[in-house]
């Protein structure tokens, strides 16, 4: 369990990295060729680069204290507040130059910076997935990794179109960059509202779907001892589960029966799947009549549960 939580956190510090590197280096470029729509395409790499880094704080907080946790939570909302504020300059800064009307295209650097961002977050995305197939982690921010890739292709389009104006002689195509940098500060907008949304959301919320559930509630009816399961609830740790489980078994066990029951019923859970890294068995009784028989009467009625 140690060498996978070492694994998972390890690339979700690799996608971070990147996705900062790719940050600033198109943040920059975009500074120094004048194209509008290679700032924005920046300011998305930041969203998935928030995103990422709430991922690696998920899994490095997932084993400590509930206030690391609302910590982590409290970073995630900062972040996602800033990446609104620079959705939307990034969006006004845009229709101003639109409105102003653009009297230049960027320069053909900003194209070879956003082909080879394109290259750089694919090649992330790959090695991330591979990383969460081995680990058996579930693909669950696939979408954010498409999102930042359609939105470099629009700013390839913006700046491509400003370019050809140039080279066409035709300065009402100018307008393309600012044009997909509106377009893409929604994305960022989306993205932000998102993130905040999530975070909301995140406590209390079931992790498991209802496949998942029916999956792991058959598992652990084969296991011997278990009468039956009568709750079973999750709750995210990064990239992880930690499941909360009620079992019910005979009630003429004794209670080291029950404990050892429960006890396999984690090392099954924890060991069978892969994404769950722990679980909490509580042992009940089944007979719901209560309180029992005494065992002072002279014939002892059978029982389907002996």
């Amino acid at each position: 369990m140690e060498q996978r939580y070492a694994s998972a956190e390890r690339s979700a510090l690799v996608s971070l990295l990147g996705l900062l590197g790719l940050t600033v280096a198109k943040g920059a470029a975009g500074w120094l060729t004048g194209s509008k729509a290679l700032l924005a395409d920046a300011c998305h790499s930041a969203a998935d680069c928030a995103g990422s880094l709430t991922s690696f704080m998920g899994i490095r907080n997932s084993k400590q204290s509930e206030a690391k946790k609302q910590t982590e939570s409290a970073i995630a909302i900062v972040l996602s507040a800033f990446l609104l504020v620079a959705g939307i300059e990034i969006g006004v800064s845009s229709v101003r130059s639109m409105a102003a009307g653009a009297d230049q295209p960027p320069e053909w650097g900003s194209v070879i910076v956003i082909v080879a961002g394109i290259g750089a977050r694919e090649a992330l995305a790959r090695y991330k997935r591979s990383k969460d197939i081995q680990l058996g982690i579930r693909a669950e921010r696939s979408g954010e990794s498409r999102s930042d890739i359609f939105a470099s292709i629009t700013a390839l389009v913006g700046t491509t179109g400003a370019i050809a104006g140039d080279l066409l002689d035709i300065p009402i195509l100018y307008v393309m960059d600012p044009a997909a940098g509106i377009v893409i500060a929604a994305f960022v907008l989306r993205m932000g509202y998102q993130l905040i949304t999530t975070v909301l959301q995140s406590t209390g919320r079931s992790a498991l779907n209802e496949i998942d559930a029916q999956t792991l509630l058959e598992s652990m009816q084969r296991i011997d001892g278990v009468v039956a399961v009568e709750e079973l609830r999750a709750r995210e740790q990064g990239h992880y589960l930690v499941l909360d489980v009620v079992i019910r078994v005979n009630p003429r066990i004794s209670v080291t029966e029950g404990q050892e029951i429960a006890l396999r019923v984690k090392r099954h859970l924890t060991k069978r799947f892969l994404h769950i890294c722990d679980a909490c068995v509580q042992v009940q009784p089944y007979d719901p009549g209560f309180p029992y028989k005494s065992n002072h009467h002279e014939e002892e009625l059978p029982s389907f549960i002996q």
